[in-house]
């Protein structure tokens, strides 16, 4: 049981640190591209790499978060304050930070992303959630019998 929980995680943080990965990589692409470019440097490669790094294991604060809605709660609001905080701070220190009149769309642009893959990630665990209620209604139900 404990190997299966392993390799689940281990999954999981494959599957947010490509994800990330591509998506840091895409948007490195597009903004080397406007800034006229022949091609990405390795620096911001390698940027790319420590992005999605973070947001993998950031995302390993999930971990469990779906026991009760309590926890799932204060998880995300944990994961929310982490990643705004630290996907900033990388920002600033890789220089992708845009200038201050573009910090409110930057911000605003993190939350309402957040809140679209939030809403899709609750809607999956709300049915995943409904499914494992009903199997163990069936379950207490067979062994009333």
């Amino acid at each position: 049981m404990e190997r299966k929980g392993i390799k689940e995680n281990a999954k999981l943080f494959f599957i947010v640190f490509c994800a990330a990965f591509l998506v840091a990589l895409f948007i490195s692409t597009c903004i080397t591209l406007m800034l006229g470019h022949d091609a990405l440097l390795l620096s911001e490669l390698r940027n790319d790499a420590i992005f999605a790094l973070f947001i993998g294991l950031v995302q390993m604060i999930w971990i469990g978060s779906d026991r009760n809605n309590k926890t799932y709660l204060i998880r995300t609001i944990v994961h929310f304050i982490v990643l705004l905080t630290g996907c900033t701070l990388l920002m600033i220190w890789f220089g992708w930070l845009p200038p201050s009149e573009f910090l409110i769309t930057y911000y605003v642009g993190f939350i309402v992303a957040y809140i679209v893959i939030w809403v899709i990630f609750y809607q999956v665990n709300k049915k995943k959630w409904k499914e494992m209620n009903e199997k163990l209604n069936a379950y207490k139900k067979a062994n009333k019998e």
